[in-house]
């Protein structure tokens, strides 16, 4: 379904021309002037040769349509072209009835914001397409014309939702795209969620293919839902199938309803949200009252405090009775709680409060119980602290894996050391932080220099062309003043009488009106391609980068200053990743030619993974998702009903009785006409108990027998459906993971080059080269990769890609050449 606005001309409503484009000129004439006028509209709408049917609103007959519309739209004076005319077409399966055509021709009218408008709508069949014809008014009755806003926007859109509801094919425009994407299933296996699945769920569903709680449930809770008629009536129907409704509280106040298997706290379930929204406790309360539990319902688990919080009291109360380090050490150690001191590296920060003396017990800092636990507040009450701080030589294990977890490495430790056993190590430090905090003041000075002289050249290059354009513009007016001037005087000159003066001078206006007007225009994309141009350069200019911060560096060591030398050195110097490993255990060494063999056949390995994964998926038979059990149970039940209906349907001799039951209804006899309608409503009541008792005893008979195998049929198809969608995911991920292992081969295969190049014999790797498996090569050549220093890293880089160019360019030469 689409639909299409005939655009209208001004200055052509006159019945006339519409007349003369239907009566004598040919079709495709008549369809291109068909706008211009209420008369010619209306006439080419309801053409007989062309209409099937005509509807009308506002309007005493077609005859009549096109005066009764032009009186209207004489009510507004600034209105030039009050038709509107509208033509919506349906594709050839689409074959809307008529109630349905003029549904959508006043939903279109209205969307557009002409409800209560004239209209004219004419159904042709002179096409192979059905389509239908509206000529509206723009002129409502108040006189007001419709400005027809977004008028295309809106069409498009409407056609879209009036397809989407009738289940018909989406014409797919720029506006529509969001009904598009809502009423299609773009992404089938498996369908998005309409909430973010937790973790657990999603790892379930895309590794296993197991579906979540709240999927496989909502079949069973929205049938039972639907059929229970009382609180009392749900949960015995939820029961049979193992299910519990419970009351979900934050406190004191609730929150709403939840399904599980069970009213155990760890039992699975879900909030009755996430099964359908009329699952909600406000729709339920609205059918069934006020909410009745089955049992006492479960609270919700209360979070626990922090330890900090459940041993303030505790705390407080030992340093408020204590007088000594002595008697607050045994006050805390009645609830098992110890005292120790916060060291880091060398250096004494404060108290600490903790559960015990495992360094892995919970425990806070002083200042986290109250300013008067600090360990000044205790030394001014009870003296020095006789606690010791551990050494930094006799750390446990426990405190290296804290630091480790903090990030500690050989660098820190190192600093450390020097800075306890070397007195000019700080003299040294001191310089670098100089060094460091001096290169990155010239750096972003530097950024600074450079986007601020981009940015003022591009300004400049912006005013002069303004005001280039705006002198053009001046010199054009200047010479149109002239030529006006000149003519006038040529026409004052040349005529005789006023009359034709005046008319000459509007002649002349005329002619420089539209002189102005097209110089005007030439200005317009004259200027339009300039703001081209300019965004061009513009862009260009932004795509030039300035240095970063290394070669920034390496640019003014190279020009002598010592500091940036030095911050050179230590930028550097081989450094290690935070994930990278250094390869452990026994380490095996290999050539570089292995490593390249070694690469070859893992190529060849994960080519013939892709390919067979591919063939796999794509001879992996299509499942389509199989239909919910409350929808296939109402289909099933739709035949159950009409037989029920086609087996109490009036026999004849009851029909016979009720044509003359109506017969006698019709008589002049009151009597005689009360006893009709007394034996009519006793025939009728008397159908409708038949057909009631047989739809009881078919639907009984349906739920018996049917429902039974119809749930298996279901529950067969969603374990199928189960497995494919598991299948097609894991074969799906095998394949993403052979792409991206094929496609680090090259990678990898240059920074072997750039090790050959740089003199790097072999590897270290972790295993036998031969055996050796696609992230141990990774690793091992990494290593060497980040170990080589930058300088000499970047000339291989360099080498490599002169000898690529040259060799490209000798390729060209010979081909040139032959």
């Amino acid at each position: 379904m689409i639909t299409k606005a005939v655009p209208a001309r001004a200055h052509t409503r006159t019945f006339a021309i519409g007349i003369d484009y239907i009566t004598e000129h040919t079709h495709q004439r008549a369809v291109a002037t068909a706008g211009h006028s209420f008369g010619g509209s209306v006439a080419y709408a309801s053409a007989p040769e062309k209409a099937e049917w005509v509807h009308l609103r506002g309007v005493t007959s077609v005859e009549t349509a096109a005066i009764e519309m032009e009186a209207v739209a004489a009510l507004s004076k600034r209105c030039r072209d009050p038709v509107y005319h509208l033509i919506i077409a349906y594709a050839k399966h689409e074959r809307p009835t008529r109630e349905r055509v003029v549904s959508d021709a006043e939903r279109l009218l209205k969307a557009i914001g002409m409800e209560d408008h004239q209209y004219v709508l004419a159904a042709h069949k002179d096409t192979d397409d059905f389509h239908a014809h509206v000529i509206a008014n723009r002129i409502g009755l108040d006189g007001k014309a419709n400005d027809l806003w977004h008028e295309r926007i809106i069409r498009e859109r409407v056609c879209a939702e009036i397809a989407a509801e009738r289940g018909w094919e989406i014409v797919v425009g720029h506006h529509n795209r969001d009904i598009v994407q809502r009423v299609e299933h773009l992404y089938a296996p498996p369908p998005d969620p309409e909430r973010r699945l937790s973790d657990g769920s999603y790892r379930r569903l895309h590794e296993r293919g197991e579906l979540p709680w709240q999927e496989s449930a909502r079949p069973y809770v929205l049938d039972a839902i639907d059929r229970a008629k009382d609180w009392s009536d749900l949960h015995q129907r939820l029961g049979a199938y193992g299910i519990v409704v419970k009351l979900v509280r934050r406190g004191e106040r609730v929150q709403g309803l939840a399904f599980a298997e069970g009213f155990d706290r760890i039992a699975p379930g879900c909030a009755a949200s996430r099964i359908d929204t009329r699952c909600a406790l406000r729709a339920l309360e609205a059918r069934f009252g006020a909410f009745a539990p089955s049992r006492e319902p479960v609270t919700a688990i209360a979070r626990s405090a922090p330890w900090s919080d459940r041993v303030r009291p505790t705390i407080l109360s030992a340093v408020d009775a204590a007088k000594s380090w002595e008697d607050l050490s045994q006050h805390l150690d009645r609830d098992g709680i110890a005292v120790k001191l916060i060291q880091r590296g060398a250096r004494v920060q404060g108290l600490a409060f903790a559960q015990g003396r495992d360094p892995e017990a919970p425990g806070c800092g002083a200042s986290r119980i109250h300013p008067r636990c600090k360990q000044a507040a205790l030394e001014q009450r009870f003296g020095p602290c006789p606690y010791e701080a551990q050494r930094p030589h006799e750390y446990s294990r426990a405190a290296e894996r804290d630091a480790r977890a903090h990030g500690r490495n050989h660098v820190r430790d190192r600093a450390e050391h020097e800075a306890r056993n070397d007195p000019r190590w700080a003299v040294r430090d001191a310089e670098r932080i100089v060094d460091h905090a001096r290169m990155r003041s010239e750096y972003a000075s530097y950024r600074n220099r450079f986007f601020t002289d981009h940015e003022r050249v591009i300004g400049e290059r912006r005013d002069a062309a303004w005001e280039h354009e705006r002198a053009q513009r001046q010199r054009d007016a200047k010479k149109r003043r002239e030529a006006r001037l000149l003519l006038r005087a040529v026409a004052r000159l040349g005529t005789c009488g006023a009359i034709a003066r005046q008319l000459a001078y509007w002649s002349i206006d005329a002619v420089m009106g539209r002189r102005r007007a097209q110089e005007y225009d030439a200005a317009r994309v004259r200027w339009a391609t300039t703001k081209i141009a300019l965004a061009s350069e513009r862009r260009l200019a932004r795509e030039e980068k300035p240095l970063d911060y290394r070669s920034f560096v390496n640019t003014r060591a190279r020009t002598g200053d010592l500091g940036a030398q030095r911050v050179l050195e230590m930028l550097t110097a081989p450094t290690r990743s935070r994930n990278e490993r250094a390869p452990t255990g026994e380490v095996h060494r290999a050539i570089l030619d292995e490593v390249r063999l070694r690469l070859n056949v893992i190529r060849a390995e994960e080519e013939g993974r892709y390919q067979r994964a591919s063939v796999e998926r794509s001879h992996l038979q299509r499942l389509d998702r199989p239909p919910a059990l409350d929808k296939a149970l109402a289909t099933e039940r739709r035949p159950v009903q009409e037989r029920a209906a086609d087996a109490t349907r009036y026999t004849d001799a009851e029909r016979l009785q009720l044509d003359r039951l109506a017969n006698e209804k019709r008589s002049w006899n009151p009597l005689i006409r009360r006893a009709a309608a007394r034996e009519e409503a006793r025939l009728h009541g008397e159908q409708r108990s038949h057909y009631e008792k047989a739809l009881v005893a078919a639907t009984h008979e349906f739920e018996q027998h049917d429902v039974p195998r119809i749930e298996k049929q279901i529950a067969a198809a969603e374990r199928l459906y189960r497995q494919y969608v598991a299948a097609s995911l894991g074969l799906e991920r095998e394949i993403n993971q052979a792409r991206a292992a094929r496609d680090r081969i090259p990678e990898i295969e240059q920074q072997v080059d750039i090790l050959e190049r740089a003199g790097v014999a072999d590897v270290e790797c972790c295993n036998v080269i031969a055996k050796a498996r696609p992230d141990e090569i990774v690793a091992a050549i990494e290593h060497q990769y980040r170990a080589l220093p930058e300088i000499i890293r970047r000339d291989a880089e360099y080498s490599i890609r002169r000898e690529q160019r040259a060799r490209y360019w000798s390729r060209d030469t010979m081909s040139i050449d032959r």
